[in-house]
């Protein structure tokens, strides 16, 4: 209380949040500098910690030399301080500035620091960025986007999101597109935890017509959902815009090339086994630390199919093979994703850890969902992908908003 009762009213102390380079710029916006000179200091004021792991020992003891000169901050293993293990994990934090003249300083250094530069770069200057094809344009700057899930399916676990006719599908998505949804994402095949796989024939049988009559009714974007080269391949001649790929294109070059071919984004995403075994007692030591090592063979498939980076969205696979705290952990920790410098997408949309938090069934998930999206977005999510469109619109409109004052 005293510390309240002595603050200067002249003087006003007070913290300021400072999340990105837009929070930076808003707040030096204040003073008189111009626009060259605020360039010049803004990585001073925002800071970032990173994770290193399985570091040799030399080399973090090197950085440790180094950093202290910069002023940053470093932690690593009791054992790597006196040499008594050969790896350790390392975690680094300063101003972005103060990292960038580090990761300057180890260029061409021993111990496989000159490849740490790079890495350290890339996670202080990862951002979001644009993604056009053809005639379609995802701004991921400037825009939080919203995929709609139309699901051509007897049997997903969300009974109310069930279109049993193409007549059914069109009334949803029309009730979307009214709505102000971005992207329409088309499913033939469920992959609830323990579903089985729907046979090619069944799977076009329940998405092409639903996508054809989209494309003749509306210019949406449509997304389909699918592992199969196959029906991606019908669905894009029927106007798909994207392909949503859950098993992030392991094991399947096909897809991949058809991808790469006909140059449209993909999306990968996170998951460990098949829908069927998924939930089968899945672990992880360290969730994320997991995850991005688990995408980086999914990226080099489709890089190496000759999908150009710049049309690649991954998504972590939220309730895929996932406890409810590697659930919670993904949302926290998004933002860590960010070092791979592709769009994200989630998709939790009522999803069992929402329920068990609840303790509600499916039905009654709403304001989970809209809360747990409402973070992931705050921590680093382009698309969400929901169920209830009219909700996560309006939602979205007050996060872009409030992000947008001052910008």
């Amino acid at each position: 209380m005293a510390s309240i009762l002595l603050r200067s009213p002249e003087t006003n102390a007070h913290p300021v949040d400072i999340t990105s380079m837009n929070d930076v710029k808003r707040h030096l916006g204040d003073f008189d500098l111009s626009g060259e000179d605020i360039q010049k200091i803004a990585d001073n004021f925002l800071y970032c910690t990173i994770k290193l792991e399985s570091v040799d020992t030399r080399a973090a003891n090197l950085m440790k030399s180094y950093l202290e000169t910069l002023g940053g901050g470093i932690a690593m293993s009791r054992g790597a301080h006196d040499y008594t293990v050969r790896e350790t994990d390392v975690l680094i934090t300063g101003s972005r500035r103060t990292l960038q003249l580090l990761a300057t300083r180890l260029k061409g250094e021993p111990y496989g620091l000159d490849a740490v530069s790079g890495e350290i770069l890339a996670c202080t200057t990862a951002g979001n960025r644009t993604i056009s094809w053809g005639s379609r344009t995802l701004d991921f700057t400037h825009k939080t986007y919203v995929m709609g899930i139309l699901n051509c399916t007897p049997d997903s676990f969300f009974p109310s999101s069930r279109a049993a006719s193409t007549k059914d599908a069109m009334r949803s998505a029309r009730e979307m597109i009214s709505a102000g949804v971005d992207i329409v994402d088309v499913g033939g095949e469920s992959t609830r935890p323990g579903a089985e796989p729907v046979p090619v024939e069944e799977e076009i049988r329940r998405v092409i017509p639903v996508i054809q009559a989209l494309r003749g009714d509306s210019d949406v974007i449509v997304s389909v959902d699918t592992r199969k080269k196959e029906i991606a391949e019908r669905a894009l001649d029927a106007g798909a815009d994207i392909i949503n790929d859950i098993s992030g294109l392991r094991h399947n070059e096909e897809l991949a090339r058809l991808v790469a071919r006909r140059r449209v984004p993909v999306v990968l995403m996170h998951m460990r086994g098949a829908p069927k075994t998924m939930q089968k007692n899945p672990y992880y030591k360290n969730t994320i630390s997991e995850i991005l090592r688990e995408l980086q063979p999914s990226i080099a498939a489709a890089i190496g199919a000759g999908i150009a980076p710049e049309m690649i969205i991954i998504d972590p696979g939220i309730g895929f093979g996932k406890r409810s705290q590697d659930n919670l952990r993904i949302i926290k920790e998004l933002a860590s994703l960010k070092s791979l410098k592709f769009p994200i997408l989630v998709g939790l949309s009522r999803k069992g850890f929402i329920g068990e938090i609840l303790d509600r069934p499916v039905e009654k998930r709403l304001i989970g969902t809209v809360t747990a999206n409402t973070l992931a977005i705050l921590n680093g999510a382009n698309i969400i992908r929901v169920h209830d469109v009219a909700d996560a619109v309006e939602m979205v409109k007050i996060i872009d908003s409030i992000r947008r004052i001052g910008a």
